[in-house]
């Protein structure tokens, strides 16, 4: 049940790859329904972006539903990955898409997953806080409000709190 996909340049170099084995397709296919899109830039030896599309389990555990290396970032390559998981997983889109909200991803996730949600990562919202807002007290009433597992009446009442302090 392993599928790989790849392309290659016009000098017959490997420029793509996408990876995922049986038991990360069935994972997609029970727990698919919320795909985390990590694209970690340049992090791997070759300098060449590392993809991991992630998701969550009943165990609340993290698991992987595919990998994969790419020699871009562009909309082009996005695109195509997405479509290597489409066909990788027979045609599931996934209902919403959490990314780190790069212009490239968003617009693919668009075009292939037209009926998805596309939801910046938590981790990005809350490092764009600490360098974008300088108020002291702020970032725990955020947290609590974006990571607590807390009822409606009590999100309220902490947002409203922020806002007045």
């Amino acid at each position: 049940m392993m599928f790989v996909g790849h392309t290659i340049d016009n000098e017959g170099r490997l420029k793509h790859l996408f990876r995922c084995d049986g038991e990360c397709r069935l994972n997609y296919k029970l727990f698919g329904d919320v795909l985390a899109f990590d694209a970690t830039y340049r992090k791997i030896k070759y300098l060449c972006p590392f993809v991991v599309f992630s998701g969550v389990n009943h165990h609340n555990q993290t698991i992987v539903f595919a990998t994969a290396l790419v020699s871009n970032e562009t909309e082009e390559t996005y695109v195509w990955l997405l479509e290597q998981m489409m066909e990788a997983m027979e045609g599931k889109a996934p209902t919403s898409v959490i990314t780190d909200g790069d212009l490239s991803i968003r617009n693919a996730i668009s075009n292939v997953f037209p009926g998805a949600h596309h939801r910046l990562c938590a981790w990005n919202l809350l490092c764009n806080v600490v360098s974008n807002v300088s108020v002291p007290d702020f970032m725990p009433y955020l947290k609590r409000c974006m990571l607590g597992d807390i009822k409606v009446s009590r999100f309220e009442e902490t947002w409203d709190e922020m806002v007045s302090k």
